[in-house]
């Protein structure tokens, strides 16, 4: 029998884990197969201790891709967020350090379709800086043996739009890293370790 006094603090209560998004995406036109789609497929059962991690698949779709982030946000709730991206023309890794508020209406996306405005928010800032410790990631990634540096230019296609609606929203870290398509001397294994640890380290901060 518990006493009185006792009441709340036999009465059983439960915290929510902190939660770290990472997504990758999927196909779009010169990537048939996204290797970040099977490296956020692999990296799913990771654990990050006393941090939750969910994985989602972007699609590369411009259609109500601004309603389609807000509403993984709101789904999710995270406390930090990774973006991967491919970028095919890169030989390294590349750690973004900004978002601009720009996207190309020349390219299209996978349902074949142009984005009609060369702005993403008409009410946004011009750029957007990543909520994460850059430098660090880098580091981290080039610790491991892997060729990575700074990038202060996520492009003007889905990867930049997605990091620029990312860091517009409350989420307080939010990073993207660019991959290379793999290769001999950046193996898909190689790039999923290094993305693993940046994972680990995130998840002790936040």
């Amino acid at each position: 029998m518990t006493a009185k006094g006792d009441e709340n603090a036999a009465r059983p209560y439960h915290v929510r884990m902190k939660r770290l998004l990472l997504t990758g995406f999927g196909p779009f036109p010169g990537a048939p197969e996204n290797p970040t789609a099977q490296m956020v497929q692999n990296l799913a059962s990771c654990s990050l201790g006393s941090m939750e991690l969910v994985t989602r698949i972007l699609p590369v779709i411009w259609n109500d891709a601004e309603a389609r982030i807000a509403a993984l946000i709101d789904e999710v709730k995270p406390d930090a967020i990774l973006h991967l991206g491919l970028a095919t023309k890169r030989s390294t890794i590349g750690v973004e350090t900004r978002a601009r508020n720009e996207c190309t209406r020349l390219h299209p996306d996978a349902d074949n379709i142009c984005r009609a405005s060369g702005t993403i928010d008409p009410q946004g800032p011009g750029l957007r800086h990543a909520r994460v410790d850059t430098v660090q990631l880098v580091e981290v990634l080039c610790g491991l043996g892997l060729d990575a540096e700074l990038s202060d230019d996520a492009g003007d296609y889905i990867c930049n739009h997605t990091l620029y609606l990312s860091l517009g929203s409350s989420v307080p870290r939010v990073g993207f890293i660019h991959l290379p398509t793999p290769n001999e001397q950046m193996t898909l294994t190689a790039m999923q370790n290094g993305i693993e640890k940046v994972l680990r380290m995130m998840a002790q901060e936040a």
